[in-house]
């Protein structure tokens, strides 16, 4: 798959996250009902915590741990995970639509998730409440489609992934961060 088409794939997975948000927050924000009874329900709230984890850590022991951290850590996450699928790309031939699927989920769910923590004032809009556990939303099921499409690519994959070193992965981003020198 081409770099634009890619990058076509993501932007629209984002545009269709923020529509629906802006579009709930709008219009839907006091609605409240059940999809599934005792399963789902449509509950809209506006999450402040800034991750997943981080809703854990205020729920259990009252820790909260601020916005720039959270940045920090994601996009460290990102730059690692970008290094891995440009050296996956690079060195194994086999599944690469499937790769390229994987890195659409995971850029549009991190992307997501910045617009949310940024530009939107009160935190994150989740929208989905899994009956009892946790509410989330679009950018949520991005990230977990890019975990489940990333576990199968490593299964499909695996042979050739085992003869791979971190310094393959070092090596491809050095190579990517040099200068390109015109003789």
């Amino acid at each position: 798959m081409k770099p634009q088409k890619i990058i076509l794939w993501i932007f629209l997975l984002i545009v269709i996250d923020q529509v629906i948000k802006i579009i709930i927050n709008s219009f839907f924000f006091e609605v409240r009902f059940e999809i599934i009874p005792s399963l789902f329900e449509f509950k809209p709230i506006f999450n402040d915590k800034h991750s997943y984890g981080n809703v854990l850590l205020n729920k259990h022991f009252n820790v909260n741990v601020g916005l720039l951290p959270h940045i920090i850590v994601f996009l460290s996450a990102q730059i690692i995970i970008l290094s891995i699928y440009g050296c996956f790309r690079s060195n194994i031939s086999e599944n690469k639509k499937l790769l390229n699927a994987v890195i659409i989920f995971q850029i549009a769910g991190f992307v997501c998730g910045l617009i949310g923590n940024l530009i939107w004032e009160k935190g994150t809009l989740d929208y989905i409440y899994l009956k009892p556990l946790f509410v989330f939303d679009l950018k949520d099921l991005y990230l977990n489609s890019f975990t489940v499409l990333f576990l199968i690519y490593l299964h499909k994959n695996r042979t050739k992934i085992k003869t791979l070193k971190i310094k393959d992965v070092v090596v491809y981003v050095k190579n990517k961060l040099k200068p390109d020198v015109i003789t």
